[in-house]
């Protein structure tokens, strides 16, 4: 099989659709395919299908105590990290998608042939038409993103106000020698990161598509009668169709869906002493330093 130019009626004549015509078509279907999604990510509690992502951060090492001196740097214990695991991203398909010309061949789109005659597409062919170019046109539109605020951005809806993942770190200014024994771990919210979805960019077709009616006469479908089967194909497509199907991960190779999920942490310690009396000393390690970046976990999108 091959991609078709499909026709179109101009003036009361039949004229092949042009490149301009198509891009309108994929625009088109591409709206059509984000307000109704056949592979979706989602937002769990726990035990997400896509790979955990992890928080960490610095805690306190433990409080030493002696009642003569106070123990060395080497022999307080040292801080520690923390780790958070967070598995709030699934990635699932739809029920059962099928794509066919129902054995007819008054369905599907009409093109000219290599004999000059008019003749209707088959299933393959509207794929070849049309899936790869409109797969890389959803994939590069971000079907979903991840941002950093319960506010959606323009064209998305928010998921969750709940977060997907949240960076933390140890809050260095929370530690003090005068507070030793200081509880161990005392973080702070860096940043909270959401799930947002699109709802895509209604846009109209600059000309539709003619097929075989039932009395063997061309006719141009209604703008209704082709979205059907254009949402009908990309939907199938989607979960079906190697080499196009739309799946989505964490890392890998892909387009980033938004914004990187970043996982910060304290790159010091500080030792502290602490005299409680005459015969109580203290000592304990603080986290504190310069924030640096552990890791940074991007939701993914590919087709394969």
């Amino acid at each position: 099989m091959a991609a078709r130019t499909p026709v179109k009626i101009d003036s009361n004549n039949l004229k092949e659709m042009s490149a301009d015509d198509k891009t309108a078509i994929i625009n088109r279907a591409k709206w059509l395919y984000l307000a109704d999604q056949s592979v979706l990510v989602t937002q769990v509690g726990s035990s997400g299908t896509l790979d955990a992502i992890n928080d960490t951060r610095l805690q306190a090492g433990a409080a030493t105590t002696h009642a003569s001196s106070f123990r060395s740097a080497g022999d307080t214990p040292d801080v520690s990290t923390v780790t958070v695991s967070y598995d709030k991203l699934s990635s699932a398909t739809t029920g059962s998608l099928t794509f066919n010309d129902n054995g007819s061949t008054t369905r599907m789109p009409v093109y000219v042939n290599s004999s000059n005659n008019i003749q209707a597409m088959t299933p393959q062919e509207m794929f070849d038409t049309y899936a790869d170019t409109l797969v890389d046109a959803i994939i590069a539109a971000q079907p979903y993103q991840i941002g950093t605020s319960t506010s959606a951005p323009s064209g998305y809806t928010n998921v969750s106000s709940t977060a997907v993942f949240t960076d933390t770190r140890a809050n260095a200014g929370a530690y003090s020698a005068g507070g030793i024994t200081e509880t161990q771990d005392q973080p702070t919210t860096i940043t909270n990161y959401y799930l947002h979805r699109s709802t895509g960019s209604e846009t109209d077709y600059t000309a539709k598509p003619c097929y075989i009616n039932g009395d063997n006469n061309i006719r141009e479908y209604t703008e209704a009668e082709f979205d059907a089967i254009m949402k009908e194909m990309i939907r199938y497509v989607a979960v079906n169709l190697n080499s196009h199907k739309i799946r989505y991960y964490i890392g890998g190779s892909g387009t980033n869906m938004g914004s990187g999920m970043a996982d910060t942490k304290l790159n010091g310690s500080t030792y502290a002493q602490r005299e409680v009396g005459g015969d109580d000393y203290r000592t304990q390690e603080f986290p504190s330093g310069s924030a640096t970046t552990i890791n940074t976990y991007y939701l993914k999108a590919r087709k394969e």
